[in-house]
């Protein structure tokens, strides 16, 4: 079953994106029953291309709390999107 293709984190960026020019991050451990989430801030998304999809970077992150690898990433609309 292919996986669903995200926005890039270039549109996330961009204020006529949608998304209100947002910079952070929202992850979600893939694992429903563990509930576990971290805020990632602007600094540490910055280190990634516009052109990565949020849908790539979701099979890269492992949960600090159950071990279980993948994520559900999530533009952070509440976080203030600063200029850097």
């Amino acid at each position: 079953m292919a996986r669903e293709q995200k926005i890039t984190l270039g549109q996330m960026r961009q204020p006529e994106g949608g998304r209100g020019g947002t910079r952070a991050l929202l992850i979600y451990c893939a694992d429903y029953r563990c509930g576990h989430m971290v805020r990632l801030a602007p600094d540490v998304v910055d280190q990634w291309p516009d052109e990565m999809r949020l849908s790539d970077l979701e099979p890269q992150f492992t949960c600090s709390k159950c071990g279980r690898r993948g994520a559900d990433a999530r533009p952070d609309s509440s976080a203030p999107s600063g200029t850097g």
